[in-house]
């Protein structure tokens, strides 16, 4: 990051937040590639105390609509009591400007101030043995979060019933589309009727973890960011990236922590449902992949269709 980027920034954080003496600024280790893509820029900055705040900013639509939905759910958290003791951070607020108008204090740049937490990104493939260990018990954690927060703040939730017919809804779409070959729709329509599948409580779910949603320091994971998705639902969703991203030891190392955490209200299928999350998130790479004659990428993922996930062992 230039210079003058950093310190359009910091001026950025002083419009903000103008009762804050701003007296300087540095790069930020946690912006992620889809912020990026999205407009965003991140600096940390430092006022004359020593204090240290995150600024975020963007002047893109796309990066507005995303800017905005992190600082609702980061005011939604707030009211989940649980957080507080969870061992990791969460973005908390501290200004937020919307960028709607030339007369706004930033103008039309949308800029959000947080509390700085420690730590940078880590890519979830990048991910060591402790890491994992640390990412499971974390989500442990949050699936053990009341969710009643979530109503109150319009956030959606749904009952075990209504994910199972949201599913073979997809599945019969799908098949009716021809989009996706009959064996991969008929693998999906079998383990949907698999016994005991539906067997599970909703629960509260950060909405699917991305590179950049985990934060790292010296000391373990500090924070976990991006729960503009979060929910009430399966909590197999929050589960789903570990067979995309890592290899059986770090998988296991993962699901060993979640274990741990969540004790007698892990489902022995919960991972047959993470799996087939992440096939049904993947069904648009997978017709690309078609269009394209894309061959080592429809071979990969009928390979991972007709591999189900093992099923969840109990710590």
């Amino acid at each position: 990051m230039s210079e003058k980027t950093k310190l359009t920034l910091a001026a950025l954080a002083s419009a903000a937040m103008p009762d804050v003496p701003v007296t300087g600024a540095r790069d930020c280790d946690q912006i992620s590639h889809r912020d990026r893509a999205e407009g965003i820029s991140c600096a940390v900055v430092q006022d004359s105390t020593g204090n240290t705040y995150d600024v975020w900013a963007t002047d893109q639509e796309a990066g507005k609509k995303r800017m905005a939905a992190r600082v609702k759910a980061a005011r939604a958290l707030e009211d989940a009591k649980e957080v507080a003791a969870m061992g990791f951070r969460v973005e908390r607020v501290l200004a937020y400007e919307p960028g709607l108008s030339e007369t706004s204090p930033t103008g039309k740049v949308s800029v959000t101030v947080l509390k700085h937490s420690p730590g940078r990104i880590r890519p979830l493939h990048l991910l060591t043995i402790n890491e994992c260990t640390a990412a499971g018990t974390a989500i442990g954690a949050i699936h053990r979060i009341r969710p009643e927060f979530l109503g109150e703040h319009g956030y959606p939730a749904f009952t075990t019933s209504q994910i199972s017919s949201q599913l073979k809804g997809w599945i019969t779409r799908l098949r009716k589309d021809g989009h996706v070959p009959e064996e991969i729709t008929n693998s999906w329509a079998s383990i949907a009727e698999t016994d005991g599948l539906w067997s599970f409580d909703t629960c509260t779910v950060h909405g699917g973890f991305t590179d950049g949603d985990l934060l790292y320091s010296n000391s373990g994971l500090s924070s976990i960011y991006g729960w503009q998705d979060m929910q009430v639902n399966d909590p197999a969703r929050d589960l789903a990236w570990i067979f995309s991203k890592l290899d059986g030891s770090r998988r296991n190392a993962v699901i060993a922590a979640y274990g741990r955490m969540v004790g007698s209200r892990l489902d022995d299928l919960i991972m047959l449902r993470a799996n087939l999350w992440l096939q049904m998130e993947q069904v648009g790479e997978f017709i690309t992949a078609l269009d394209r004659a894309d061959n080592e990428r429809i071979i990969q993922f009928k390979a991972q269709v007709g591999t189900p996930g093992p099923a969840a062992q109990r710590a």
